[in-house]
C-alpha cells in the first residue's frame, strides 16, 4: 500500500510540473534517489548539454513620446553574438524595427521587417563610419518629410553613437552620400557626436567605400572602386581611384579643372600612385565584360574562369572590389560610355 501511493505522488508532482516546464525557458530538474529491492534492471540515462555561444548587448532607439518632439527617442536592448561586429549588428537590429511588444509600449519607427536586410556596409575607418544602405527610399517615403527625417535620424544617429570609437558618420544610398543628402533634402553631409552636420571633403563622397584611405597596404571591409593593376590566382594588384557620380561628380571635376558637370554624369579621381596587393578569396565571384565597351556582354563567372579569360581583350576596365573579411570575395567592372 506504501508503494502504491508513493507512486500516485509521483505522478501528481509530475503532472503539475509539466506546466512549468513549457512556460520556462530555463528549467532544473531535480531527482531523488531511491532504493528498492527489486530483479528488474536498472537503466541508466545520460542528458547532454549545450552551451549556449556568448552573447553581447547592445541597444537599438526608436521614436517615441506624444509626438511633439519628432527627434524623442527610447532605447531597447538587443542580444547579438558576442563575436560579431557590434556596430553592424546594432544597425541589424535597428533597421528590423520594433517588435509588436515595443510598438504596444507607444514606440514607433520607420523600420519594419521590409527594411530589415536595407544594410550593404558598415565601415569603420579613424573614427568615421560610413554606412552605406540599398535604395530604401520607396520602404519609407515619408521619412523625407521634416519630422520625419528628423525621427529617421535620430533612431539612426543615436543607435550608432552608443559605441565610442564613432565619431562622424556619412549615410550613403547605392554608395551616393548626395543621393541619401538629396533624399532628406539636403547636401552630402556628415554628422557629429552633438547632432551637428558637416560638409563633407570631395574624396570623402565618393561611392563605395569611398578612396580616403591614401596609406597603407590593405583595405577595410568594404566596396571600393579603382583600376586592377595585376591579377594572379590568389591575389590582385589594386589602384584605389576615386568614382564619383550626380552633384559629386560635378564638383570634384570643377576642383581638379575639368569640365563640370561632367559628360554622363560621373568623374574619376586617380592621384595616388599606392598599388595594393590584395587576398582573393577561393571562392570569389565576378561580373564582368567580355567587350567592356558593350554592357550587354555583362555575364557572371568564377574568379578562375575570369583570370583565364581577361587579358584577351583591348582594354580592362574600372573595377568595383567587394572585401569581406580581409579578402576580395566580388568583382564587378564598370561599364563606362
Amino acid at each position: 500500500m506504501l508503494i502504491a501511493i508513493v507512486a500516485v505522488l509521483t505522478l501528481v508532482v509530475a503532472s503539475c510540473g509539466s506546466d512549468d516546464v513549457a512556460s520556462s525557458s530555463t528549467t532544473t530538474a531535480t531527482t531523488a534517489e531511491s532504493t528498492t529491492t527489486t530483479t528488474e534492471p536498472t537503466s541508466t540515462t545520460t542528458s547532454s548539454t549545450t552551451t549556449a555561444a556568448p552573447q553581447a548587448m547592445v541597444q537599438v532607439y526608436f521614436s517615441s513620446g506624444d509626438g511633439s518632439d519628432c527627434s524623442q527617442v527610447a532605447a531597447f536592448d538587443r542580444a547579438v553574438p558576442a563575436d560579431s561586429d557590434l556596430i553592424a549588428a546594432a544597425l541589424n537590429q535597428l533597421v528590423a524595427g520594433p517588435t509588436d511588444d515595443e510598438i504596444a509600449t507607444g514606440v514607433g519607427s520607420f523600420f519594419s521587417a521590409e527594411t530589415a536586410d536595407v544594410v550593404s556596409s558598415v565601415t569603420l575607418e579613424d573614427g568615421l563610419v560610413l554606412v552605406d544602405f540599398a535604395d530604401l527610399r520607396p520602404l519609407m517615403p515619408n521619412a523625407s518629410t521634416s519630422c520625419g527625417s528628423m525621427a529617421l535620424m535620430s533612431q539612426l544617429n543615436t543607435t550608432l553613437f552608443q559605441f565610442d570609437e564613432i565619431e562622424r558618420i556619412i549615410y550613403q544610398i547605392d554608395g551616393s552620400c548626395a543621393l541619401f543628402g538629396n533624399w532628406l533634402q539636403t547636401e552630402c553631409f556628415s554628422v557629429g557626436r552633438d547632432g551637428q552636420r558637416f560638409d563633407v571633403p570631395t574624396n570623402e563622397q565618393a561611392s563605395g567605400a569611398g578612396c580616403t584611405p591614401l596609406t597603407g597596404e590593405g583595405l577595410p571591409d568594404g566596396r571600393w572602386f579603382g583600376y586592377l593593376d595585376d591579377a594572379r590566382a590568389d591575389s590582385v594588384d589594386f589602384d584605389l581611384a576615386c568614382w564619383f557620380n550626380g552633384t559629386a561628380a560635378a564638383l570634384a571635376a570643377a576642383e581638379d579643372g575639368e569640365e563640370s558637370p561632367p559628360p554622363n554624369d560621373y568623374y574619376v579621381r586617380n592621384v595616388n600612385d599606392l598599388i595594393r596587393t590584395l587576398d582573393v578569396s577561393t571562392s570569389a565571384e565576378v561580373s564582368w565584360l567580355p567587350s567592356p565597351g558593350d554592357p550587354a556582354t555583362q555575364a557572371d563567372a568564377s574568379y578562375g574562369e575570369w583570370l583565364a579569360e581577361r587579358s584577351d581583350r583591348p582594354f580592362q576596365p574600372g573595377v568595383w572590389l567587394t572585401i569581406n573579411e580581409g579578402q576580395v570575395t566580388l568583382i564587378v567592372e564598370q561599364y563606362v560610355p
